[in-house]
């Protein structure tokens, strides 16, 4: 089935919005989330969920981390023959944009949840400042780095593999949770990780699209 011209002209328009305007859209969550981080924290401190739930949002955690993504990696390597020349987007999406994620903390100093006067600090209070001239593990909690991870990790894998799409969301938004239920990040920890990952992750995917295009042309030219 072929594209027509008007489909054709629509195509880099829907990418820059998928590029953009998905991003935006988390950064302007991120920045309304400010107002309940310190109600959302306080309530995971309470612990008001279930066992089960607690259990289902580790088991999704290493789906962000980075030897569950290196896990991921490695399995698409093996069991798909024809992305092996491609994974370095893959990687490029999930690792790399987990490293941009750590950059990222350098320029700004944020208290974990778990390392806050909840009860009478506010939200103001848990930034630090720019630029912090120590690294403390209890004062990196902008972006989250797992949330970053997951989301550039699902992006790149929903466009390789479409059929398993929601199960790949699915694993990223309980991984966004299970840094909530930690009690390692705040709501827009959260949301700003997403709006990178997401935007590392499309950006790998509209690379790979348009690298593998001329091969894929030449193969054909030449069979």
């Amino acid at each position: 089935m072929s594209l027509d011209d008007s489909q054709l002209s629509q195509c880099p328009r829907n990418e820059r919005l998928r590029l953009f305007g998905v991003p935006l859209l988390l950064l302007v969550a991120a920045a309304v989330s400010l107002s309940i981080d310190i109600r959302v924290a306080s309530y995971f401190k309470q612990g008001g969920f279930s066992n089960f739930f607690a259990e289902l949002l580790e088991n999704a955690e290493p789906f962000g981390h980075g030897l569950g993504a290196c896990a991921v990696i490695m399995a698409v390597v093996l069991l798909d023959p024809d992305k092996r020349s491609r994974v370095g987007w893959l990687v490029g999406g999930s690792l790399g944009s987990g490293a941009l994620a750590s950059a990222a903390k350098l320029l700004v100093a944020r208290s974990r949840p778990r390392d806050f006067d909840l009860l009478n600090g506010t939200v103001w209070d848990t930034f630090g400042g720019w630029l912090p001239t120590q690294r403390i593990t209890g004062l990196q909690s902008f972006p989250s780095s797992h949330t970053v991870t997951a989301v550039g990790l699902a992006v790149v894998l929903a466009a390789w593999y479409p059929r398993g799409r929601w199960l790949f969301a699915t694993l990223a938004v309980l991984v966004g949770m299970n840094r909530l239920q930690f009690q390692a990040h705040f709501p827009s920890d959260v949301f700003a990780g997403a709006a990178l990952g997401w935007l590392v992750g499309s950006c790998c995917v509209l690379g790979d699209r348009r690298w593998s295009m001329p091969a894929a042309h030449a193969s054909e030219a030449s069979g």
